[in-house]
């Protein structure tokens, strides 16, 4: 099961997701968007990210 998303943004600036915050995820081709509970509670523009791994926490 992934326990954690990172999203680096092209200013530089990393966020991590931890799987309290999110229970799923989509990617839309213009967003990639964060839900929890059914509700969108982040959305990155991917023309602003550098890269997205979804991971199993080590």
């Amino acid at each position: 099961m992934y326990q954690t998303i990172k999203i680096t943004m092209a200013n530089g600036r990393e966020i991590k997701w931890t799987s309290k915050e999110w229970d799923d995820y989509k990617y839309d081709r213009k967003y990639f968007i964060i839900i929890r509970n059914g509700a969108w509670v982040g959305f990155y523009n991917l023309d602003n990210v550098i890269s997205i791994i979804v991971q199993e926490e080590v």
